[in-house]
């Protein structure tokens, strides 16, 4: 009865003339479908099942034929089964998802559509088909899972993530991404365009066809402006994918502002002196290089000017190294001021600076430069309380005539400065091939003289100073020698510039001192006349924190009574931290030292200042340039000054020395001008420590008369 039932229920007709095989119908219907389709009676009792039932619950036909479909759910399924149950006899489709229970006791997880079987207007069963959602099911759980992870990845990363159209849109942006870009509210409608730098722009424009005409991804570095208007530095990946068959841009942003600076820094860094913030050795020698192809193609000059500061280790020495960079940024900047702005300004390092002049023309618009540069550095440097006075010496060499590569031009460019600081610095110099071989003296000097002290290569000669009236000895001034092996006598000339740099002066001079007041102590103690020995000091010796505890333990040491030492100084280093100066030398006549002012009438100030030295100088020494011009033909000219200085410092109770006394026509015009002493080759030549004591032994050194000087000049 139930089988006939299925059969009315299955004999539907589209029309009179088209007669549909019930039988074909149902095994399509049954046989052939993929998911298990059922027939229930009324009552929920299972009248037909297909073979895709049997199959997917492992049940045979036999074991499932007429039994109720509510067997095979969970307990916890079977009231809302009831319910469906009970509406689709009532005439209504429904549709739920549920569970089955295979014969092994598992589950499978199942939709459910119940459709009412009707035939003359009433239900006479159900039809049921049944899928098997198992694992469509996992995969929404695991989708539902990834979606969940990706959530919690993307939206919690720390690196922004971003989906864009073809026009900049943004589909989507992680919170990072907001945050970065400056939005608060992420619903904010977006165009990433607007964000991007506009000198960055073109370039991610560019970079956007590409990637869409590729599949590969691109990794790539730009700027945003954020919201507020600070500007990051910005990494990027980003690669086409493809939503709805649209392409889309996907990636990722990172802020690396603070490494791109750090990055930045330390490249500056690499390339700049941390001091003064030009450029270092290593900078130089790339704009070098760079400039000396540009000049090779066009055919133009390039000059390499080699600066050194003179004396700056005595006021790293004398004031400390905190003052010293100070004036090492004071300095920079005036250099600075004197350059064109394709010129480059290099600090190598201490006082060294080279600077590189491109398309120079000729000589003489370098030498206006090298002038420019050094008249810049005239005026004093106010430091803190200190007002320093520094000049500086400069080597110029000049590309292609003194060199066609970078370390060529250097070098010659060193080898000038030399020759400049040899000149009496405060000067410059241009490199001629024929200073290959000076240069390679004063490198050997250099090397040599930290070796000279130990090896006892070091000399005092000591020139005699007498009466100009009496000619008796009143003194002498001590002048160090260095008896080279290889080059034999050095005048102090050539190798006290190599010691000031080096800072061996310092040694030098200590060591000056103790042997002037050994070897008086030994003429003394030999029973020859007693006389003071007059040593020079500079006056960035007089900053020196430990002179006059070193001059107080030398004589201790030797027992020299101190009226029997001299101190020398030139007027310009008293001119130069005038307090400083003037409180040591105080100290040094309480002491009982007398001091000399040397070479006096090339300083800045000369007959003007001298009223300034009252009660701090014993004795003045003429300079020699004045001493050469005195003629009986030219009363008018040096005549004049030589007198004047003379008078005025007798008028200031200072004793006078003139130095560089050649000719009896000199020696004869200061007795007539009241000159007290004299000194010179007129007399003697400095003259070793043995020879003086011979002289000592007379006590006197009487002028040559005019035949005897004319014999001399001869």
């Amino acid at each position: 009865m139930v089988n006939t039932s299925i059969e009315d229920s299955l004999n539907v007709c589209s029309n009179k003339n088209e007669i549909v095989d019930s039988d074909l119908f149902y095994r399509s219907l049954f046989k052939y479908n993929p998911d298990m389709v059922f027939f229930l009676d009324i009552y929920g009792i299972i009248a037909k099942a297909n073979g895709a039932f049997s199959e997917t619950l492992g049940y045979t036909h036999e074991e499932i034929q007429l039994s109720p479909l509510e067997q095979l759910l969970p307990s916890n399924e079977t009231s809302i089964y009831k319910e469906l149950l009970k509406k689709v006899v009532a005439g209504e489709t429904q549709y739920t998802y549920t569970t089955f229970l295979h014969k092994n006791g598992s589950a499978i997880d199942i939709s459910l559509n119940m459709m009412p079987a009707i035939s003359e207007n009433k239900v006479i069963g159900i039809f049921v088909i049944a899928k098997d959602i198992t694992t469509i099911k996992k995969s929404a759980i695991q989708l539902a899972e990834s979606e969940l992870k990706f959530t919690s990845i993307v939206e919690e990363a720390l690196f922004g993530v971003y989906i864009v159209q073809e026009d900049g849109k943004v589909s989507y942006g992680n919170k990072k991404f907001y945050e970065i870009v400056g939005i608060t509210d992420s619903r904010t409608e977006v165009n990433f365009r607007d964000y991007v730098h506009p000198e960055d722009l073109p370039n991610v424009d560019s970079l956007g066809e590409v990637l869409m005409n590729s599949s590969n991804g691109i990794t790539h570095a730009y700027r945003i402006i954020r919201k507020n208007g600070s500007v990051l530095h910005i990494e990027s990946h980003a690669a086409k994918i493809y939503l709805e068959n649209k392409p889309y841009i996907v990636g990722s942003l990172q802020d690396v502002t603070e490494r791109k600076e750090a990055e930045d820094l330390n490249e500056y860094l690499a390339y700049h002196d941390f001091l003064t913030e030009l450029p270092n050795q290593r900078l130089l020698n790339k704009k070098l290089e760079q400039a000396l192809i540009t000049s090779k193609r066009l055919q133009q000059k390039l000059s390499v000017m080699f600066l050194d500061l003179d004396r700056f280790k005595y006021v790293n020495d004398t004031l400390g190294h905190s003052i010293g960079d100070k004036l090492l940024k004071e300095v920079s900047e005036r250099l600075k001021m004197c350059l064109r702005d394709d010129d480059v300004l290099a600090r190598l390092g201490g006082d060294e600076f080279v600077v590189l002049l491109p398309n120079t023309g000729n000589t003489n618009q370098v030498v206006e430069y090298a002038k420019t540069i050094i008249e810049s550095l005239e005026e004093p440097f106010h430091i803190e309380e200190y007002e320093l006075f520094i000049t500086a010496s400069i080597g110029i060499s000049t590309f292609p005539d003194d060199g066609e590569d970078a370390e060529t031009l250097i070098k010659h460019a060193d080898s000038a400065l030399y020759k400049a600081k040899a000149k009496g610095k405060n000067t410059y110099h241009i490199f001629t091939s024929s200073m290959n071989k000076e240069a390679y003296k004063l490198f050997a000097l250099e090397s040599d003289l930290r070796k000279a002290l130990d090896l006892n290569q070091l000399e005092l000669y000591y020139q005699p100073q007498i009466s100009a009236v009496t000619h008796e000895i009143i003194g002498a001034e001590a002048l160090i020698r260095w008896n080279h092996p290889e080059w034999g006598i050095v005048s102090p000339g050539e190798f006290i510039p190599i010691a000031e740099e080096t800072g061996m002066v310092i040694e030098i001079g200590k060591w000056v001192k103790e042997t002037a007041c050994t070897q008086n102590k030994a003429w003394q103690d030999a029973g020859l006349p007693a006389i003071p020995i007059s040593i020079n000091l500079s006056a960035h010796r007089f900053l020196q924190k430990d002179l006059l505890e070193n001059i107080r333990d030398i004589l201790a040491k030797t027992k020299l009574d101190p009226k029997y030492l001299q101190v020398e100084i030139v007027e310009t280093s008293l001119l130069e931290n005038e307090k400083v100066v003037f409180s040591i030398l105080d100290e040094l006549r309480k002491i009982g030292i007398k001091i000399f002012m040397d070479d006096f009438g090339t300083g800045y100030s000369s007959l003007s200042s001298l009223k300034r030295f009252k009660g701090k100088i014993d004795t003045l020494k003429i300079d020699q340039s004045f001493i050469n011009e005195l003629s009986r033909t030219n009363e008018d000219g040096s005549n004049f000054f030589t007198k004047t200085i003379i008078e005025l410092a007798q008028h200031l109770e200072m004793d006078v020395v003139a130095e560089g006394v050649e000719t009896i026509e000199q020696l004869e015009i200061l007795k007539e001008y009241n000159c007290n002493n004299i000194q010179g080759y007129l007399i003697s030549k400095p003259v070793p420590a043995d020879e003086l004591a011979v002289l000592l032994k007379d006590g006197k050194i009487e002028p040559p008369n005019t035949k005897e000087a004319d014999l001399m000049a001869f």
